[in-house]
């Protein structure tokens, strides 16, 4: 399988099982009844990081204006930081409704 990133892309991945493990673990200790509600309240803190980070990183404020000399034309270079030619504050959104599916399965029985 292959991982098309550009820039700190490849962290979304990272960010989620590291938040989402950490999370459940810990609600497994708190609350043992409540074994899926780790996952689906990790899901959503897992998304609001990746949606800062992401914000964060591929901020407007970090685009440069390069000036060729010789034709005088300028060039805008913005900042991107994508996993799988999707922006990273947009992975949010996929972490957000995996954790939405699971929350739903604790419902259904």
């Amino acid at each position: 399988m292959f991982i098309i990133w550009k820039g700190y892309g490849f962290l979304v991945p990272f960010i989620t099982i590291a938040i989402v493990g950490v999370i459940s673990v810990v609600f497994w200790k708190l609350f043992p009844t409540t074994l899926f509600l780790g996952p689906c309240i990790g899901s959503f803190a897992a998304a609001a990081a990746v949606w800062f980070i992401g914000n964060k990183f591929n901020s407007a404020d970090k685009n440069r204006v390069m000036i060729d000399k010789q034709s005088g034309q300028e060039f805008l270079f913005k900042p991107d930081h994508s996993l799988f030619f999707i922006k990273m504050q947009y992975w949010a959104f996929v972490i957000a409704a995996v954790g939405a599916f699971l929350l739903l399965g604790t419902f259904i029985p």
